[in-house]
């Protein structure tokens, strides 16, 4: 079992530094460098790409803000109405992914891409998992999404003397270890576009589901979790997508 500690802070005068702070700021630098090295790899432009990626992630903290005040704490967020502009006060994961995708249709509109706008989204999806592991490292420190009580050897006592319970950050952010490998493994080869969002969503999103069931905390809609019903829709997206990209990849090369 991992004993319960408090998150670590630094302390610098009057502004505190969280670890989940720290560790999502690193997540972006990281991935932000594993999307230009891609890019490079793949003669595309560096620049565009860092572009496409600033409005996926401007896109994605305000939607997994907003998602966090209006879905999850609807009742908290009408009686405090102040929270919405408090973007540092809730984040949520599918809210995240709904903004980013909002954050890159906007960019994506401007017509930059011509018709490379597959292959820059793959940038995003091949570098998403590297950042995603310090997110959800962070998540775990932070202790902020508690599961139900287990005898998993992975499992963190719930506080001082308590029984152990699933931490899902760390479990999630182990799993991402093995989505970046999965990223890694399939780009040492060429793929058609939308290869690599495709691989991310139908891999992400059974396992997100699944690890949903053991939240003690979310509320829920029709018996499951915002996560949860997110979960079933990125599955259909992922599947539109491999099925009409692959489609589009053999027309072409006939």
């Amino acid at each position: 079992m991992i004993p319960y500690f408090e998150q670590p802070r630094l302390h610098l005068g009057p502004l505190t530094i969280h670890a989940f702070g720290a560790l999502v700021a690193t997540g972006v630098l990281v991935g932000t460098e594993v999307l230009k090295r891609r890019a490079r790899q793949q003669s595309l432009d560096v620049l565009l790409a860092v572009r496409l990626v600033t409005w996926v992630l401007v896109g994605g903290f305000i939607g997994a803000h907003l998602v966090d005040r209006f879905v999850y704490f609807p009742r908290e967020t009408f009686a405090d109405p102040i929270s919405i502009v408090k973007i540092w006060n809730g984040l949520s994961s599918f809210g995240g992914f709904l903004g980013a995708t909002t954050g890159a249709v906007l960019f994506i509109r401007k017509g930059y891409f011509g018709k490379k706008v597959w292959q820059y989204a793959d940038l995003v999806a091949y570098s998403f998992p590297v950042g995603w592991v310090f997110g959800r490292t962070g998540c775990f420190v932070a202790f902020d999404h508690p599961g139900s009580p287990t005898t998993f050897f992975l499992g963190q006592a719930a506080g001082p003397g308590l029984p152990p319970i699933h931490n899902l950050g760390l479990e999630e952010a182990i799993y991402t270890l093995v989505l970046i490998a999965a990223m890694f493994y399939f780009g040492r080869k060429p793929r058609f576009p939308g290869f690599f969002m495709g691989l991310l969503t139908l891999m992400y999103a059974p396992v997100r589901f699944s690890l949903d069931f053991m939240r003690k905390v979310d509320v829920r809609y029709g018996g499951l979790t915002p996560g949860q019903w997110g979960s079933i829709l990125v599955v259909g997206i992922g599947l539109y997508i491999l099925l009409r990209q692959s489609s589009r990849a053999k027309t072409a090369a006939i």
